[in-house]
């Protein structure tokens, strides 16, 4: 049997930019599997997407080199995901990874018997050997000669690793009582990890955990902690000043490669800019400062700008990079650059205000480009230039309107146009809240417009909402999250106009929720439909409760089912919603940090019980 490579006619942008790859590329499918069991080869997959800088390097570097590829298809059956249409598959594998290596990310590299179990992997493998890692020309040998030499040892070893993950689900969700016990076991965790230094948790890389900020926003009035409430404005602060936030455009990178948030990955995903600016919003509330706002108006600009469809809905992601061996230039300026786009007093303004230097070495490849991030107060500025701080800040607002001008006219990093439900759901819910809160009548209306989209082209007529939207047909069956995102988004929707038809489409998805995603013996909901079937790990279920790092599908089903009790006053959503948090009570507390939307839901669901009692 001769494979070609299959991906030419993806949905995915970043599959069809391997069609000319020479590797036989397979897509992710029953089929597959049938085809490397009659060829009884090993699978090599690769799980990446369009927005990963080092998935584009891996392929450029290796995937394209005749002398990889001609290895790979002579020993494998390749086959690459695309991790955001497909996330069940990713979730799926990188916890085989994880086992494996204990680490995770994209690209995943991963090594799978014929039936699809995994039995080695990893994440970025240079092409030839490299400061301590193995090369594909050297792995890919040795593997497919260690596959065939000892076929049932691996292929027990594969079995046994598959077993123990599933096993390792079973027990990772465990029943147990609701009480606020397990939210102050969660907040005592995030305390334990917390960044008291530069704000944040951990060290390095910085991700924002936007879940946990929400969670202790709402409880910082309640606590009366002085300690948190100082973290929040640290972390707060330091994530709005630093390189991590874009000061031209608006909006967040994905995440800071170093602990001060200054230097990012460059790529901006619709999730994290979504869960930031409900952070920023709720802040704004507590905590008095117009900067907070300010944050929020650019991110739901941003968001209602360059990421909204013609059609309404809002696109899943913008890349970091413009070519293959770039690093964020889009992003970053030159001395230079400022020189010849400022007057004088505006430059001498922004080399302040942004710590503008001839080599910053901000980015290793790149040492003469500048992460713009805040490096001096306006007033501080003001005396060091004489002038006033009303002044520098017109020379700062004037400033960012040249530079973002200059940056429009550049060739932008690339927008996927692909849509993506459960992405949506998240902008729709952060928009809704920033109409009300910023008095701005324009995020209404386009959140409005992406959940009109959704509801006419993703939403079949029981109610079960699709993936993902692309080449104008949905592309890949409807996951919890899509379900439960999407759910609530509508909620939001009904909070500010109080239409029927809002409520009407969310019953039924919740219908759906419940006849096809909920577990009927322990509780909880599956991330996929109870009864696809699926070959590989596809076959083992999934009850997602933790917070990776958009809120875990479960919380926000408990949070859906709560809020359509609250609005119909039907008692079975309430209970269908305190079954779903009784079902992970006994392992909640373990989550800590990444159980913060549990929590939340938690708190929204008590609340609700004192009010029923």
């Amino acid at each position: 049997m001769e494979l070609e490579n299959r991906l030419g006619q993806s949905k995915s942008q970043y599959l069809r930019e391997a069609s000319q790859q020479p590797v036989r590329w397979q897509t992710y499918s029953d089929e597959v599997f049938r085809i490397a069991t009659e060829l009884d080869r090993p699978i090599l997959l690769d799980i990446g997407a369009v927005w990963c800088h080092w998935c584009h390097v891996m392929d450029n570097e290796s995937y394209l080199d005749r002398a990889v590829a001609d290895l790979i298809n002579k020993n494998f059956v390749p086959v690459k995901v695309d991790r955001d249409q497909m996330p069940d598959v990713d979730a799926r594998y990188q916890a085989a990874v994880g086992a494996i290596t204990g680490t995770g990310g994209w690209p995943l590299t991963v090594f799978l018997t014929p039936d699809g179990k995994a039995f080695y992997g990893g994440t970025y493998f240079p092409k030839e050997d490299a400061q301590g890692r193995p090369g594909l020309l050297t792995m890919l040998p040795q593997i497919a000669q260690t596959y065939h030499s000892r076929k049932s040892e691996v292929r027990q070893s594969a079995e046994d690793l598959f077993l123990q993950l599933r096993e390792h689900e079973r027990h990772n969700v465990q029943a147990g009582t609701i009480g606020t016990e397990i939210v102050d076991g969660i907040v005592k965790d995030a305390e334990s990890k917390m960044d008291r230094q530069f704000g944040g948790f951990g060290r390095t890389p910085k991700f924002f955990n936007a879940t946990i900020l929400q969670l202790l926003l709402e409880e910082a009035p309640k606590a009366k902690n002085a300690e948190i409430d100082e973290f929040l404005k640290l972390t707060l602060d330091n994530i709005m000043r630093g390189g991590v936030y874009d000061h031209i455009g608006g909006g967040f990178h994905r995440y800071s490669v170093d602990r001060y948030w200054h230097v990012p990955h460059f790529e901006k995903m619709l999730y994290d800019n979504a869960l930031m600016l409900k952070v920023y919003l709720k802040a704004s509330e507590l905590i008095d400062t117009p900067s907070y706002s300010n944050v929020a108006r650019q991110t739901s600009n941003w968001i209602v700008g360059p990421m909204k469809s013609p059609e309404g809905p809002f696109y899943a992601h913008q890349d970091a990079d413009v070519g293959p061996h770039d690093d964020g230039s889009y992003w970053t300026w030159t001395n230079g650059e400022l020189e010849s786009a400022l007057t004088d007093d505006e430059k001498k303004a922004a080399v302040l205000h942004f710590d503008i230097r001839e080599t910053p070495g901000d980015i290793a490849e790149m040492p003469d480009r500048n992460v713009l991030r805040i490096a001096l107060p306006d007033d501080d500025i003001g005396k060091s230039l004489s002038k006033s701080t009303e002044e520098v800040r017109e020379l700062i607002a004037s400033s960012k309107r040249k530079l973002l001008e200059i940056r429009d006219r550049k060739t932008p990093p690339f927008i996927d146009k692909i849509i993506f439900a459960d992405r949506n759901g998240l902008a729709i819910s952060a928009l809704v809240e920033a109409s009300l809160q910023l008095n701005v009548r324009e995020y209404y209306r386009a959140a409005e417009e992406a959940a009109d989209f959704i509801l006419e082209h993703m939403v079949d007529k029981s109610g079960r909402v699709a993936h993902a939207f692309a080449d104008s047909s949905s592309a890949y069956q409807g996951l919890l999250d899509d379900q439960v995102f999407f759910g609530i988004s509508l909620l939001d929707l009904f909070d500010v106009m109080r239409s029927d038809s809002h409520i009407a489409a969310a019953e039924k998805i919740a219908g759906v929720l419940l006849d096809e995603f909920e577990d009927k013996d322990g509780g909880g909901f599956f991330d996929r439909s109870a009864d696809d079937k699926g070959e590989g790990y596809l076959s083992s279920k999934r009850k997602p409760v933790d917070d990776t790092p958009t809120p875990s599908g479960n919380s926000c089903a408990a949070v859906f089912f709560d809020r359509l009790y609250s609005v119909t006053e039907n008692k079975e959503y309430f209970e269908v919603a305190q079954r779903t948090l009784e079902a992970s009570a006994g392992s909640a507390g373990r989550l800590g940090l990444y159980g913060a939307n549990y929590a939340r839901a938690l708190n929204l669901h008590l609340a609700l019980r004192k009010i029923l009692k």
